[in-house]
């Protein structure tokens, strides 16, 4: 990490922060620009209220700098951020979108998952051994220029993500109140808890994350108790239909299970180069497998259950899904009881939202060195601002906009895991010592220049154009899946974009080095 004249590295230990600050020297201040004497103030600001200061600049591979040393608080983070109401709510899709019965469902989402959670396991491992943010290491195979397109995109899927989990805490929180209160004042009311935790940074979202899964497993195995009796299963179909139906909800699936790929190193900069890589993957892994697998199961399940009981179906059909849960807890344990397990669900938003809220500050400062230079505090009060309103306007319409949501997320996040991927392991062999990143990870002049990651983009583009099935667009090929038996088609655009990007990449790529030798 290199740093001008006028600016050093310290660590602030007495503002307990435990991460890597810049300080700025203030006898240069008045010499410097608005934006510089922003930071000054903006990193003064931080450092006395123990807000984390460390943006996107890589984390030096020193004692004083790695302050985390337990590779399982990658378990108990990504436990919170998946076993919440959204994670449930994917589940219920299966049975109530996609007319799947309870077995097919299962099935589906659990080899899905299986597979598609290695993904973001593995990419956790960037982390440690190079320092850097997601975003920011993304660099070394799209590019300069090409690292803040997904960067950009990463962050309006932060943005999504926070509205789509709002909107289903605010469904639980209205019925919590026995309709009393707005979408709107729900909105609100999950947005402040969010940024208020959001706002001080890696050190908190980990403390806060590492318990919080804890109360709404709890709801969970409540839930499950209220519901289990009225669990039927749907017969799994047969034929075209069926197959179209099964493809398309796996592609909702990844969408949600690799969305944490654009920031699955965000977590574990602060944890030494020397963590073993098998530890950070398997406790990522088990982080992520256990919520996506059984909280989805659940949805599934209840969901089921509800095409056998109208009160329930009714209740989803007035309130989605937190009528739907109202309706399976408030005939066992009451009001009182039904209303206290569903707000512990609608706290579990939370924990999925401040990932996305400290993620797009990181991710937006990749777009720009101007942006960079602004205070990180900034970012989290903005990306609030822009999601508070979406969520107020789409608050009745969780399913659609879950639905529609993942699947085109799904498509680019392909993209992107292939050409990182195989960047990794065809070029650089899965070496982390070959990036150097201590010395490259911001200079443009040593990093690729992104044609090659340009030609797999435009491919898998082609991809998902020919593979989506959606309610604008149905393309060619996801029409040929869905055939007479299915006029909405099948989505197997997130197979066909991630499955183009990654045969043409390793052309691209090789002509690239050929010509540039970068």
């Amino acid at each position: 990490m290199s740093h001008s004249d006028e600016e050093k590295a310290t660590y602030d230990q007495d503002a307990g922060a435990d991460v890597f600050v810049r300080e700025v020297p203030s006898h240069d201040a008045a010499s410097s620009s608005w934006v510089d004497r922003m930071k000054v103030k903006g990193d003064w600001l931080e450092q006395k209220i123990g807000m984390e200061s460390q943006g996107i600049e890589r984390v030096p591979d020193t004692v004083e700098a790695r302050t985390d040393h337990h590779p399982s608080h990658n378990a108990s983070l990504w436990l919170a951020a998946n076993c919440v109401l959204s994670t449930f709510g994917l589940g219920i899709l299966g049975p109530g979108t996609f007319y799947l019965g309870l077995g097919d469902s299962m099935l589906i989402i659990l080899f899905v998952n299986i597979f598609t959670a290695v993904i973001p396991a593995y990419l956790a491992t960037f982390g440690p051994n190079l320092g850097l943010r997601q975003m920011t290491s993304s660099r070394y195979s799209w590019g300069w220029h090409g690292a803040k397109i997904f960067a950009l995109l990463n962050c309006v899927a932060c943005i999504g993500w926070s509205s789509i989990n709002t909107i289903a805490g605010s469904q639980a929180l209205r019925v919590v109140a026995d309709d009393k209160i707005s979408h709107a004042v729900g909105v609100v009311v999950i947005a402040v808890i969010t940024l208020f935790i959001g706002l001080f940074g890696y050190k908190w979202v980990h403390l806060y994350e590492r318990f919080s899964w804890i109360p709404t497993a709890i709801a969970f195995l409540a839930l499950l108790g209220c519901s289990a009796r009225h669990f039927v299963n749907i017969p799994m179909g047969t034929g075209q239909l069926e197959a179209s139906n099964a493809l398309s909800f796996a592609g909702v699936i990844f969408g949600f299970t690799a969305g944490w790929v654009s920031m699955a190193s965000d977590y574990n900069v602060y944890q030494p180069s020397s963590t073993p890589k098998w530890k950070t993957f398997a406790w990522t892994y088990i982080g992520l497998i256990i919520p996506l697998v059984l909280v989805m199961w659940l949805g599934a399940a209840v969901m089921c259950a509800a095409e056998f009981q109208d009160s329930w179906m009714e209740a989803f059909e007035s309130n989605e899904l937190g009528g739907l849960l109202g309706a399976a807890f408030f005939p066992v344990v009451g009001h009182g009881g039904g209303g206290f397990f569903l707000f512990l669900l609608v706290l579990s938003v939370v924990s999925n939202n401040i990932i996305n809220v400290y993620s797009m500050g990181l991710s937006i400062s990749v777009t720009s060195t101007f942006i960079a230079k602004l205070p990180q505090v900034i970012w989290p009060v903005l990306v609030t601002a822009i999601y508070v309103p979406i969520a107020i306007v789409g608050a009745d319409s969780f399913a659609v906009s879950l639905e529609n949501f993942m699947a085109i997320i799904g498509q680019w996040l392909a993209i992107f895991s292939a050409v990182v991927l195989e960047e990794h392991f065809i070029f650089r062999k899965g070496s982390f010592p070959s990036y150097n990143a201590e010395f490259t990870w911001n200079d443009p002049s040593a990093l690729p220049m992104g044609l090659g990651a340009l030609g797999a983009f435009c491919a898998g583009v082609i991809g998902a154009w020919a593979g989506m099935s959606q309610v604008w667009y149905i393309g060619p090929i996801g029409k040929l899946v869905g055939g007479d038996a299915n006029p909405y088609g099948g989505d197997v655009g997130f197979i066909l974009s991630g499955t183009f990007a990654a045969i043409v990449y390793p052309i691209t790529r090789t002509l690239e080095k050929k010509w540039l030798k970068r």
